[in-house]
């Protein structure tokens, strides 16, 4: 057949029939096709170790809940969801956050009286439970009439109220 006439497309712009499956005897040919770099190297240089591997979601993987297992109820008739860490004070800072609360929600309390610090406490949900870090706060986190000790998880129990400076938070169950 002659081509004269006709345009003739670049090869590879329009893709081929799929090959046949090949027999187990036959040769692998390298994949040619473009498509992200293979890694650099698969063993680690001496001395750095190889990045840590994070499964997906889903079986196997982390498990998140469907929906909020806490509520927390703050002053002023606020009551907030807890679906992640989250920083209490009268100016939260990511920076102060504990390990483990790297991406944790930042919330302002209104505190007139100066009595809660700038980065106050840390409540931290794990699947059903849910624990409070007193961030070395100036006055305290009080959890159900007893002072818990400064950098220290302390696990809330439902319906628990916490004290932060004169601020009360309560902690409840969905």
């Amino acid at each position: 057949m002659d081509d004269s006439g006709f345009i003739v497309p670049p090869p590879g712009l329009i893709p081929s029939r799929p090959d046949p499956a090949p027999s187990p005897d036959a040769p692998r040919i390298p994949d040619r096709r473009p498509g992200p770099p293979p890694p650099a190297d698969r063993e680690p240089a001496p001395g750095r170790p190889l990045p840590a591997f994070t499964p997906p979601p889903g079986p196997g993987g982390p498990v998140v809940p469907a929906r909020p297992v806490w509520r927390l109820h703050l002053p002023g008739d606020r009551s907030l969801p807890v679906t992640r860490p989250v920083l209490l004070g009268r100016n939260p800072s990511a920076a102060a956050a504990p390990a483990g609360a790297v991406d944790a929600e930042l919330i302002a309390l209104d505190d007139p009286a100066s009595t809660v610090s700038k980065t106050h406490a840390a409540l931290l949900p794990d699947g059903d439970a849910l624990t409070v870090i007193d961030l070395h706060s100036t006055n305290g986190v009080t959890l159900a009439g007893v002072r818990i000790p400064a950098g220290e998880p302390v696990p809330v129990t439902p319906g628990s109220e916490l004290l932060l400076g004169d601020l009360r938070v309560r902690a409840e169950r969905s």
